[in-house]
């Protein structure tokens, strides 16, 4: 019963080595998170699990741990693509949010917009924001709030309407 499944890359080298999402110093995600209001106060890495209190669950396209996306062949990428597939149809969340651009490229099999795309993962709502990782150097922090507070939005949105469906 997630409002929402964010699906991230694969774990970083420090993620990896604290058995945490985004556990890397620079990433924005956990700030982000909170400042946008997906949840109601600050987290950190060490408390990722909380999430779930939000309805909110976390996964990642590809399990090993590599220092940045392009340590990952297209292949790995692809059968990443068909388990994370393979477990939104499971637990069907109300809406998805790829954390980065390439990953949902991959997923879908052609380019898109950052946003809200016009395709549904099992009835769930999809969504593409940049990368939170500091990495992803085209978007400051700054800049990816304002993706963060639209995700908000769709959450909010799909959460209203699984209310009145109720």
């Amino acid at each position: 019963d997630l409002d929402l499944v964010i699906v991230g890359i694969n774990p970083g080298t420090k993620s990896a080595a604290a058995g945490r999402h985004y556990a890397g110093p620079g990433n924005h995600f956990w700030p982000l998170l909170f400042e946008s209001g997906l949840v109601s106060e600050p987290l950190t890495h060490a408390e990722d699990r909380r999430v779930l209190e939000w309805n909110i669950g976390l996964t990642n396209m590809v399990d090993r741990a590599t220092p940045s996306l392009s340590d990952l062949s297209l292949d790995e990428l692809r059968a990443g693509a068909k388990n994370v597939e393979r477990k939104l149809l499971r637990f069907r969340p109300r809406a998805v949010c790829f954390n980065g651009k390439r990953i949902y490229e991959v997923f879908a099999g052609h380019p898109c917009a950052l946003g809200a795309q016009q395709e549904r993962i099992g009835g769930a709502m999809v969504y593409v924001m940049p990368s939170t990782s500091a990495r992803a150097a085209a978007y400051q922090r700054v800049d990816k709030l304002r993706f963060f507070i639209e995700l908000r939005d769709l959450v909010r949105s799909v959460r209203g309407r699984a209310v009145a469906a109720s």
